[in-house]
């Protein structure tokens, strides 16, 4: 009896080790609900991404007084009547719960500043979307959600990062932001490049930033201006010290004679017009609307660098939704699948098409694949009916062979001014400033 009892003591005994050990082992991560089975959650970089194939058509968007000012620019000035609305497409019958957070950036965009969320917002650092709605009558069904982003209490750089549920580490998408403070006064202009080479093909932006009643140490270091072409930050430009100091060390003058801020005219945007089902818009060869989703073959683009430049008015690669059939509702406007097409040999080099529907990355969905059965390269995306911009770009293209490079493209510029000041722990956006290139001649 006595031998039983321990027999049952050992058996039990060894049980309550074996939960033990097994409590020890770490559990795997699961997903949660609709994250697209993605077990590794990303890193989140600093720019403007998604990280969710189901998250399509980003906007954030500038409102002052109520009307929409600006589409693809997400900058506004600080204390003004003037807000940030987040709008994105869950690819997802079902609606999911998103939250958003604000993170304080430095002047180039790769830390966070060294300040608590308390310090740059009135409220917490948590925000619900709760603006939703669901898309009707489409063959691909989607929920659309909005979101108010709110005040903040300093200048400088941000990024609005949204995740899943409660996981910050479930991030979808990310998206820059500046709020500027209206400080200094900046002057500037386009001239014809210093670089003899380059006179008929680049455009020099050259300016001056007059620091008014800031006091500054040591204005190469302590100030820093950023130069952006069509709010694209692929090609920023973050100039050299300034060539002079005038008017008592008050006005920085960035004019320089080696090409330091120089920008390929390139051309005129391509476009795509996806604004119709029922017939082929603009550059576009077919569409099927009997397939899920609808597809929509693009017109077969040509190299257009030994071809004269050709003005028309576009959006500096920008994109709009819309409908022509359903023009009230944006909750009726479906997605197609696009063919982009290429007709250029094949090269050794990569080839890619950017704008602003694919946020000007350059990354293995925006390049284009060489398809030897037409001899033409390709790409496909899923867009949102509307009408779209881009250009193709290659990193080995000196002479700008595939879009076209001239002097006469009409361009937009911004110049951002940053000041490092040593009194605080973040970096001030002090100026801000948006010229087109045709104007500022």
């Amino acid at each position: 009896m006595v031998g039983n009892q321990k027999k049952i003591k050992q058996i039990i005994f060894l049980l309550l080790i074996a939960i033990l050990i097994k409590a020890c082992v770490p559990l795997q991560p699961t997903t949660s609900s609709g994250s697209d089975a993605r077990v590794n959650f990303p890193t989140i970089n600093y720019i403007t991404t998604t990280y969710s194939g189901n998250i399509k058509t980003v906007q954030l968007v500038n409102f002052k007084d109520g009307q929409l000012i600006s589409t693809n620019n997400p900058v506004v000035e600080l204390g003004k009547n003037q807000k940030l609305v987040l709008s994105f497409d869950d690819l997802n019958s079902q609606h999911q719960v998103f939250q958003a957070k604000i993170l304080h950036l430095n002047k180039d965009w790769t830390k966070k500043s060294n300040l608590l969320a308390m310090d740059y917002l009135y409220d917490y650092n948590q925000f619900t979307i709760r603006d939703y709605e669901y898309s009707f009558d489409t063959k691909v069904p989607y929920v659309h959600y909005t979101l108010e982003l709110p005040p903040v209490k300093i200048s400088g750089n941000y990024l609005l990062v949204v995740y899943r549920g409660n996981n910050e580490e479930d991030i979808v998408l990310s998206e820059r932001f500046m709020v500027y403070e209206d400080k200094v006064q900046i002057g500037y202009k386009i001239v014809p490049s210093n670089v003899v080479s380059q006179r008929r093909t680049h455009q020099e932006v050259q300016f001056n930033v007059f620091l008014s009643d800031i006091q500054v140490l040591n204005a190469g270091s302590d100030i820093y201006p950023i130069i952006r072409q069509n709010s694209n930050w692929l090609n920023a430009i973050q100039p050299p010290p300034p060539m002079r100091l005038t008017d008592q060390n008050k006005r920085l003058v960035y004019e320089y004679y080696n090409g330091e801020l120089n920008f390929p005219g390139i051309n005129e945007f391509r476009f795509i017009d996806l604004t119709t089902v029922n017939f082929t818009g603009a550059n576009v060869i077919a569409i099927n609307k009997d397939k899920t989703p609808v597809t929509a073959l693009g017109g077969i683009d040509q190299a257009r660098g030994a071809q004269a430049y050709r003005e028309w008015n576009d959006r500096n690669g920008g994109f709009v939704i819309g409908n022509r059939e359903r023009q009230t509702n944006e909750l009726v406007t479906d997605y197609f699948e696009t063919t982009f097409q290429l007709d250029v040999p094949q090269k050794t080099e990569d080839i890619y098409i950017i704008g602003e529907f694919n946020n000007w990355e350059i990354n293995e969905k925006s390049r284009m694949k060489y398809d030897p059965t037409v001899g033409r390269y390709l790409n496909k995306y899923l867009l949102k009916q509307g009408y779209y911009e881009y250009l193709y770009f290659t990193r080995q293209d000196p002479n700008y062979e595939i879009p076209g490079n001239h002097i006469d493209t009409e361009n937009e510029y911004d110049i951002s001014v940053y000041y490092a000041n040593p009194q605080l722990r973040y970096d001030q956006l002090i100026g801000y400033v948006k010229f087109n290139s045709r104007a500022a001649r």
